[in-house]
Parts: structure tokens; sequence; C-alpha cells
């Protein structure tokens, strides 16, 4: 049944919340918030007023709140913070329900059921109906991101100066409400609804104390004011911004800058004091100091009145989470948060609070919500790749870096051209060096640009480059041991990093995956075999004579710049349980230097034609699986 229109209603102050109206209501009405409640059409079942409540109203109960207070229905749902749901993501993530607590909603920095205050704003604007009933209890002031007034030019107060409790905040024996004390009459909304003890008056009375009473929250040094007013602006301007902007990337890169901005926090908590440097006074690092030791105490020691604090709540002191959020702020880049300048920033500290943490709250930070730039540098890396043990999650299939170039685009194995274009003076540097231990370079710095264009751990690009698991951790065992040696394990990242440039730079990239999917089958055609044979000396018909599953693996490596070792030829004799002996023996008789004479020197520059001409049909075609190329086999016969 839908109630009847209150007689004495009230409309919504500016970002007024949902249980600040109901308090003036009572106020004005004489009545408790439990019984305004009540003829609202907002009571629950056992005549409960819950939490839930401030996150947002169920459809029947908006429509009965709307129409005893003669509001529309979006301006009942603006009182609560499913209105700012839009632009501040960790409302999203949280539900609070009659069968939850509020942990959850502490824990994302979601909300806090008892709201900090500006005692300035409460205390009204001077108009006659705020002078008696008093200023907005802001909606805002619900979210762990709002630590001041910027109209005031104040820090926010969260405790009420006689008792020094929270205001709005049950006994750990009592379920989270709406509003606490609900059934007292007679309270301003000014007036603090902690419940104490106090045996003159009642085992459960009210602290009543007034927290509009001009009492000035903690002072911070002028300078330090103004950067975290300065913060508080635009924190405020983000929550109130239009949530339809033009630009879907624009709208995108806004929603990133909360999450971002709590994982920041976390990191400088978690690493303290390692992120020192972040902040830019003694003050404020006193407060950040001040809020991690307190925590860590509370953490270790039973509060018989109270709840332990979990390692992610945000702090509840105005005060150090201002500093926590600008130290936050700091590590980001402010506006300035480009991808590279983030990783080099967040991910020695993000080091230091895995080691300092059980492995499940580095695990936790890690799967946060977060930007690819912070997921990136939050994933651990040993020796320049993610690890490979441990917990996997999606974070991990995240590219090392934002790349131009695809997975695609990168071979099995280093090409020779590129090998001397970006890594001459790693070789320089590099002593005693040999063609086997070049080659393992080779295929290390393909599984490097794989993860660095395509995501994921070493294991995850071997298996999209087709090189066998076994292969790829003995070529990194192998380089890894090599470089460290000599340490020049920088000298190798500095080099790929300069070939993955120069692949962002260039416009006809070679698809590779594209060339591997096409030859997964393919063979080289027997009359294509005949013509490159054509007019060459016989040769011998011992177990490394040329045949044509050998040119079939030496073409094969030429065009998808595989090892020819891992060809779809050797690997089917491999699967099969057939001996790869005298294959193997008769490609390494073609591919030695000494033998490049006579027959087999004409032979391999017919190949390596053909191979060519295979190619460009490889990237001209749009087939899946070419069981021939006619116009491969007309031009054979011209490559004598």
């Amino acid at each position: 049944m839908t109630p009847r229109p209150l007689s004495r209603s009230l409309s919504p102050l500016p970002e007024e919340s949902l249980p600040g109206l109901l308090l003036r209501l009572a106020y004005r009405m004489e009545r408790s918030p439990a019984r305004i409640a009540h003829l609202c059409g907002l009571v629950h079942r056992q005549n409960r007023l819950p939490g839930e409540y401030l996150l947002s109203l169920p459809g029947e109960r908006i429509v009965q709140f709307a129409a005893a207070t003669r509001l529309s229905v979006e301006e009942a749902n603006a009182l609560t913070l499913s209105s700012y749901a839009g632009v501040y993501p960790p409302l999203a993530s949280v539900r609070i329900d009659g069968n939850r607590t509020t942990a959850a909603a502490r824990k994302s920095w979601a909300a806090s059921m008892s709201s900090r205050y500006c005692a300035a704003c409460l205390s009204g604007d001077g108009s006659p109906t705020q002078s008696r009933y008093g200023g907005p209890w802001k909606l805002r002031w619900h979210l762990p991101v709002s630590y001041a007034c910027v109209t005031h030019r104040t820090l926010l107060s969260h405790a009420c100066p006689r008792c020094g409790d929270m205001p709005n905040q049950p006994t750990n024996s009592e379920r989270q409400g709406l509003i606490m004390h609900r059934t007292t009459s007679g309270l301003h909304p000014a007036q603090c609804r902690r419940p104490v003890a106090d045996a003159d008056v009642s085992p459960t009375a009210a602290c009543a104390a007034r927290l509009d009473d001009g009492r000035q929250a903690a002072r911070v040094p002028d300078a330090d004011l103004s950067m975290l007013l300065a913060l508080q602006h635009r924190i405020d301007h983000r929550l109130t911004r239009s949530q339809s902007p033009t630009n879907p990337g624009e709208l995108a890169s806004e929603l990133l800058f909360f999450p971002d901005l709590i994982v920041a926090a976390h990191l400088i908590r978690l690493s303290w004091p390692d992120g020192a440097h972040y902040t830019s006074s003694t003050s404020l690092a006193d407060l950040i100091d001040r809020h991690v030791s307190s925590a860590a105490t509370r953490r270790r020691t039973s509060e018989p009145a109270g709840r332990r604090p979990a390692a992610w709540d945000a702090p509840e002191d105005p005060g150090e989470c201002a500093a926590l959020l600008v130290a936050a702020d700091a590590l980001l880049g402010h506006e300035d948060r480009d991808s590279a300048g983030v990783t080099d920033r967040v991910r020695p500290l993000a080091e230091a609070a895995f080691s300092r943490s059980s492995a499940n709250i580095g695990a936790s930070l890690r799967r946060a919500d977060a930007s690819p730039a912070m997921a990136r540098a939050l994933l651990r890396l040993d020796k320049g790749f993610y690890r490979a043990a441990g917990h996997r999650h999606a974070r991990q299939s995240l590219p090392s870096r934002p790349s131009r170039f695809r997975i695609e685009h990168v071979p099995a194995l280093l090409p020779q051209t590129w090998l001397s274009a970006h890594f001459e003076d790693l070789l320089s540097q590099w002593l005693h060096h040999t063609a086997w231990k070049v080659r393992h370079l080779r295929r290390v710095a393909a599984l490097k640009l794989a993860e660095m264009s395509g995501g994921g751990t070493w294991p995850d690009c071997a298996k999209t480059l087709r090189i066998p698991w076994n292969t790829a951790q003995q070529s990194l065992k192998v380089v890894r041991k090599e470089l460290d040696l000599q340490n020049l394990w920088p000298d190798f990242e500095r080099a790929v990093e300069r070939l993955a440039s120069q692949l962002d730079r260039e416009t006809d990239r070679v698809h590779f995956g594209h060339r591997r999917e096409l030859l997964s089958a393919w063979q080289v055609p027997p009359p294509d075999w005949a013509e490159l044979l054509h007019e060459l000396s016989q040769f011998g018909q011992g177990v490394t004579t040329p045949t044509r599953d050998t040119a079939t693996v030496l073409i094969w490596a030429h065009v998808t710049q595989g090892d020819h070792l891992h060809s779809p030829v050797l690997t089917a004799l491999r699967e099969s349980g057939s001996s790869t002996q005298s294959l193997v023996a008769s490609v390494n008789q073609l591919r030695t230097l000494a033998n490049h004479k006579g027959s087999k020197r004409n032979l391999l520059r017919r190949l390596a034609a053909y191979s060519d001409l295979l190619a460009t049909a490889c990237d001209r075609s749009a087939v899946s699986s070419p069981t021939g190329y006619a116009e491969i086999g007309l031009q054979a016969a011209h490559l004598r």
C-alpha cells in the first residue's frame, strides 16, 4: 500500500544523504527516525532500518518513500550512494544485505556507514530552515575518499568530541543500521547518536553531544592543507561530474582514477616506510606512520568494544586518510600518469609490500581492479618475465608494455637481421658466447617480445609460439645464467625494448602466426621437389641424403623463422614414436657451412628462393590451410 504524503515534509538539501533527511524530518515532526521510516514505507522485517538502504533503496521501497516525501524517484535515489556508482567503481563491487556485515564495504573502500562530517556544514548556511533543523549530512562523507571540506577549507571530523567514538558506529554486538538509536526522538540531526553506557540515564543512552558546535577538526600546516584540499577538489570533481561524457575512452580512463588511487594507497601502507619520499612533508609522513603503527597494533590485540581492522580498511581518521591518499596520488604521478612512469614508481613498492605481507594479501592486491599500467606494475617478475609459478589470474594475460605489434608478429626464433640490428652491443660484451648460446638468446628474446605484446607467463608465450615447454625452460636457464654472470641482463632488456620500439613503428609487419598456422600441415609438393632437384648432381644415398622432408623442414624454418627441430614434420615423427635421427642428420648436413658447396649449395639457394616465394604466398593468402600453391609450383621450374 502506498503511504500517504507526510504532512510536514522537507525538501532535500544539496548533496544530502538518506539518513540525514530522515533525521531532519524526525526532528521537525517530533517523531523518532523509526516512526518516520515507517510512515515513509522504509520499515524492514523485524522493524529494522537496514544499513544497506544507504547504498540503494529496493524498487518497492523507493516508490513508497518518494510518494511519502513528495519526491520523484530520481530525487529519492539521489539520497543513496547508488547515485555515485557510475563514477566511483568500488560501490559497484560491494553488496550489503540483511545477512551480511559492512566489512566488505570497508574493505573495498566502498563506503562507511558512519559518516565523517564538517561541523560548519552541519551548522547550516544561516537560512531559517537550516538554522532550525541543521545543515546537510552530505552523502559523499560516507565515501572513504572524502576527507576534507573544500568550502570551509578544513579536514572533516570522524569522532564525537564528547564520547570520542564515530557518531553512527554500532557496538560489536549490534547489526549495522542506517541510523543508531532509531527509536529515540527529540535529538537534533547534528547530535551524536552513538550508544553509551550511562547508568544515570539509561544503559543504552545516546551520547547526544552536538557535532555542529564549531569545534575545529584536526589541523595541519597550511602548506599541507593546500595540497590536501587540491586533491580533495579533484576527487570531488570526479564524484560530481557528468556520468555521460561524449568520449567513451575518456570515461574509461576516468573510471580508473579511483581504483588506481586505492591500490596505490594500499601499496604505500603495506610497503611503509619505503614510500615515505612520496609525502611532501614530515607532518604528512607522521600521519601515515601513526596510522600504520596503530593499525598493526590493533590487529595484534583484542578490542572488546570494537573490531580488529582489516589490512584493507581505509583509515578512519580523515587526516591519516588524507595523507595516505596524497602520497598515493604522488606515487601515481598526479595528473601525468604515463604507463612507463607508473611501472617504474610502483614496482619497487609492490615488491616491498609483497615481501612483507602474506601470500594471500599479495595475490589479492594483484587481483584488484586497476588500470592496465597499474596491473602490469603489480605482477611479479622473475628475470624480466611474469612469474610462471604460484597463483594465476586474468591480470597475467596483460602485455608487459603497451605495444602496437601483436604476438602474432613474433617468430619463435629471433631473425638474424633483428639480432644484428639490436643485440650487437650485448654480444660484444658477452664473453665466450657460442652459436649454441646465441640460439638460446634468440629464443628467449622471442619469448620476451611475445610477453610484451600478448601477455602471459613464459609458458603461455611458448605455447603460442609453438615452442615446447622444456625447450623454452632450458633456453631461459642458459641465458639467465650466462647474462647474470656478466651482469648483462639489463642490456638484454634494453635491446629487446629497442626492437619492440622498432616493431611498433613498422606498418608492414610479418604475420608469423598466420604463417605458422598455414604451414602446420604443409609439405613440399612432389612436382616442386622434382623441379628443385632438376639438373643437380646426384646426391649419395646415405642417411644424410636430402629428401622432400628435408626440404619441407628447411623451408618451414625459413618461412616461419622457427626452430627446424620443432617443425611439424619432426614433431609428427616424435609423436608417432618414429626415429628422427636420419631426418635431423640430413637437415644438419645442409645447414653446416662447410657443406655449402657444389650441388648442396645450389639446392640451398633454390630452397631459399622457394621459401621467399612461399612466404609471399602465405602473406597474401586468406585461406586457413594451403594444400599446395599452383603458382609456386610453376615458378619452381625457374629457380634453377
